[in-house]
C-alpha cells in the first residue's frame, strides 16, 4: 500500500504557490487521512496568515471546491492578498 502524498512543494495553480499542497493536507486533515503530514505546518500558517484566513477557514473552502479551478476561485475571492507572484514558501 502505497502512503498518500500532498503535491510538492513546487507545485503551483492558479498563479498562487502553495495552495495546491496546502489544500490537499487541509482535505486529508479533514478526512483522517493526513498521516505524519502537519496541517497546519508553520509554512502553511504563514502562507494563511498572508491570505487573511484561518486553518479552520481554508479547510472548510478546499473541502467544499470540486476541484482545483473552484479551489483557486474561492482563495483568491477570500484572500486579502491578491498578487502571489512574490509569495516563497
Amino acid at each position: 500500500m502505497q502512503e498518500w502524498k500532498p503535491r510538492g512543494r513546487d507545485v503551483v495553480i492558479g498563479g498562487v504557490p502553495w495552495l495546491a499542497r496546502c489544500a490537499d493536507k487541509a482535505r486529508a486533515k479533514a478526512e483522517g487521512t493526513i498521516g505524519d503530514y502537519i496541517y497546519p505546518c508553520p509554512i502553511d500558517q504563514r502562507f494563511l496568515a498572508e491570505a487573511g484566513i484561518s486553518p479552520e477557514d481554508f479547510m472548510e473552502l478546499a473541502t467544499k471546491a470540486k476541484d482545483d479551478d473552484e479551489l483557486v476561485a474561492a482563495f483568491l475571492e477570500k484572500s486579502r492578498r491578491k498578487d502571489w507572484s512574490g509569495f516563497q514558501p
